[in-house]
């Protein structure tokens, strides 16, 4: 089945429409979103990527990554992928931010929100290989001995910020931008 995509341009307004590879091929700027699912304890859920996945295969990853489909809300692709990766069930998607997530690989307009859930999960063994909760003093420590994907690093950073925890300079969150 071929994806399509909304093109959008610097200001978020849709100007055109085209396949993903397309999209990505031609380097055009896209919508994708991130939702954090986060437990009533705090800890964050990360799922190492499927090694079928064209990009990042066997990295950990954001709870719940996604492109915004043609015609797709934000908010929409946040619950389509929430059922389609962890068969998560409904419940509220929080607006955390906007960021430019331009990449060598990419030129995505993100929107990170968060999901408070404690599960149960249903994987995605096409999307996802496994799932965990760990704690933010945990992320920390596998950032510095884990493949992660870009994003995760990023939106990861805003998270922190919004928490108010120090990003201690590390490099390994990348670059914050836009939020």
């Amino acid at each position: 089945m071929v994806e399509y995509l909304d093109i959008v341009n610097d200001d978020d307004e849709v100007i055109g429409r085209d396949t993903r590879k397309n999209v990505h091929d031609n380097y055009q700027i896209h919508r994708g979103v991130h939702a954090l699912v986060v437990s009533q304890s705090g800890d964050i859920l990360i799922q190492r990527r499927s090694m079928q996945k064209d990009y990042y295969p066997g990295y950990l990853d954001m709870s719940v990554g996604a492109q915004v489909t043609s015609g797709e809300t934000y908010e929409e692709a946040g619950r389509r992928e929430l059922m389609e990766e962890l068969g998560c069930h409904t419940g509220p998607l929080v607006f955390l931010a906007d960021y430019d997530a331009y990449s060598v690989r990419q030129r995505e307009k993100r929107r990170i929100f968060i999901h408070r859930c404690d599960g149960p999960f249903s994987p995605n063994p096409d999307e996802v290989h496994s799932l965990k909760f760990v704690s933010i003093d945990d992320v920390r420590k596998l950032l510095r001995t884990e493949q992660f994907t870009e994003g995760f690093r990023r939106s990861l950073a805003i998270y922190l910020a919004h928490l108010g925890l120090p990003i201690e300079g590390d490099p390994a969150y990348g670059e914050i931008v836009n939020h």
